[in-house]
């Protein structure tokens, strides 16, 4: 989508346009399958494909009917659909709806600005910032994409007004009517009606919305039940596993992922490795400095808290069963596992049965075995 943008409606759509124009020569896609290939995406659930979608489409569709034409004047297909007409009634609200106008202008304007040619010149590459690792961070496209969205939403809803000012003002104008129709020197509803008015319908709102955010709490962006599972990486500082845990503890909807540093979450490399899961799973964080507070105060509030560690004492996981009570699974360094100070915290320590002549797994490769032994014994409540 976005290498459609910069062809069809950015810097580059002169060149790529002038293929179509009255007397070019050569192979070339016809400009109604790109437009069959544009419009499913009006109706993606990802915004800024939704976007450049309305963008190219509006920017199309002149140019394969004539937007200004009658639209009960063209022809219908076999099946009774006027195609054409179909196509300028998307055109039409596309061009007039004030939201599209809009966006259409930031989007436009990105699409004007991005040179991919200078971009990924050798002055391009260099001047790439670099992130807290020292690795490239280059500025994604669709993170432009998002912020104009946003920008867009925002122009859009800067003047609503609240539903309680909205109530108010209704209110009065209704009374004023009836107070004309009628002739009455009073005002039909009072001050005082109106300001109790304004007292109680926030305060419902307010309940309704704390209601309806601990139910999403609850559950995670799929709309699956959560489970009652915290995965504890603060002494984990490597960023690879740090990301590759984000991925499986949302795969299987963990309550949350704890981490040493929430920047990393902003780096390249945990995006690599998390593929967006950061953007779906709650993240804290908790330094390794603060961790026995926080432990301690997770196992005051009922959690269960499992050390994935080889020691004296430690279970088998094939064996262990999980108490029906909340778990936090404490996870242990690259190295070292879980320091001995930590584990005056932990309830039970569990290890995973191994075969080889290799001492242990990878850290998240060890979390993620013990996180889907958790998720298959709690199959039925999610």
């Amino acid at each position: 989508m976005i290498l459609a943008g910069n062809l069809i409606v950015g810097r580059y759509r002169l060149d790529f346009l002038a293929q179509y124009e009255e007397g070019a020569t050569g192979e070339r896609v016809p400009l109604n399958k790109i437009l069959a290939g544009t419009i499913p995406w009006l109706g993606s659930t990802q915004g800024f494909s939704r976007g450049i979608a309305q963008l190219l489409t509006h920017a199309l569709i002149p140019r394969v009917v004539d937007v200004k034409a009658d639209s009960n004047s063209s022809d219908s297909d076999a099946a009774g659909i006027d195609s054409d007409s179909l196509l300028i009634s998307i055109y039409r609200f596309l061009d007039e709806n004030p939201e599209m106008q809009r966006l259409r202008k930031k989007s436009a304007t990105f699409f004007d600005s991005y040179a991919v040619d200078e971009v990924c010149s050798p002055g391009g590459i260099l001047s790439i910032p670099v992130d807290e690792g020292g690795e490239a961070f280059p500025v994604h496209m669709t993170e432009i994409m998002k912020q104009n969205l946003q920008e867009v939403y925002e122009e859009a809803h800067e003047k609503e007004y609240p539903q309680w000012k909205y109530l108010e003002d209704t209110m009065k104008a209704k009374a004023e009517e009836e107070e004309e129709e009628l002739g009455e020197s009073e005002p039909v509803i009072d001050d005082a009606l109106v300001n109790f008015q304004r007292k109680i319908i926030p305060l419902d709102e307010l309940n309704l919305a704390l209601e309806s955010m601990r139910e999403k709490r609850l559950r995670n962006v799929a709309g699956k039940k959560k489970q009652k599972l915290i995965v504890c990486a603060s002494l984990i500082d490597k960023v690879p596993n740090l990301g590759g845990l984000a991925r499986t503890a949302e795969i299987f909807a963990a309550e949350k992922l704890v981490i040493p540093d929430i920047g990393v979450t902003k780096m390249d490399n945990f995006k690599s490795f998390s593929v967006a899961a950061g953007d779906w799973i709650e993240i804290e964080e908790c330094k390794e400095e603060n961790l026995l507070m926080y432990l301690r105060s997770h196992r005051s509030k009922g959690y269960f808290i499992v050390g994935l560690e080889q020691t004296s004492s430690s279970v088998s996981l094939e064996g262990f069963t999980f108490p029906n009570q909340p778990i936090l699974l404490l996870l242990g360094k690259e190295k070292e596992g879980i320091p001995v100070e930590f584990l005056q915290a932990v309830d039970q320590c569990l290890e995973i049965p191994q075969m080889g002549i290799t001492r242990s797994l990878n850290v998240h490769v060890s979390g993620a075995i013990a996180i889907w032994e958790h998720t298959k014994q709690r199959l039925g409540e999610i």
